[in-house]
């Protein structure tokens, strides 16, 4: 995403929704995209990975305040993990909606299998184990998460507690 007043590079969060120019310091909101079913809003800046499920250069995003990579092809979040949890916890706590049904985990799910986009170690495929029935893929070693789309949302709106977490 460039800076709509000098065109430059905007890099940097600064307050919920909005961004500002690393070389103007001029200050932007951001539009989410209404078909990003994860509530992220992707900038038009290349990542520094390929997605580990479609193979094609991830774009920086924004979900939260919090910078993350995301594809743009198939809507799949890669997340350090911290940032990861203080996400889904506090999307908990904030959802105001009814809980949706639990969906019991596809064992198919379980079997799959993916390199970690930054170290290539082959990631761990496991049930989220907070709220929610999401299988999620996490590198151990390089302490990133990797989301499919949608599973955020789930944990989001799964049946459970919804205070804070620190």
């Amino acid at each position: 995403m460039n800076c709509q007043n000098c065109g430059g590079p905007i890099q940097e969060t600064s307050g919920r929704g909005r961004m500002v120019c690393s070389f103007c310091g001029s200050i932007q909101s951001l539009q989410q995209s209404h078909d990003s079913v994860d509530q992220v809003t992707v900038l038009e800046q290349f990542g520094d990975f390929a997605c580990p499920c479609c193979g094609l250069q991830m774009s920086k995003a924004v979900i939260d305040d919090e910078i993350i990579e995301s594809c743009s092809n198939c809507k799949g979040l890669f997340i350090d993990r911290e940032k990861f949890h203080d996400i889904a916890w506090s999307r908990r706590a904030a959802f105001e909606g009814a809980d949706e049904a639990q969906i019991p985990i596809s064992q198919e799910e379980l079997k799959e299998s993916r390199d970690c986009p930054k170290c290539h170690n082959t990631m761990e495929t496991h049930p989220y184990y907070g709220p929610g029935n999401a299988v999620v893929d996490s590198c151990s070693r390089c302490q990133y998460v990797w989301l499919d789309a949608g599973e955020l949302t789930t944990i989001e709106r799964a049946p459970g507690v919804r205070t804070l977490r620190r």
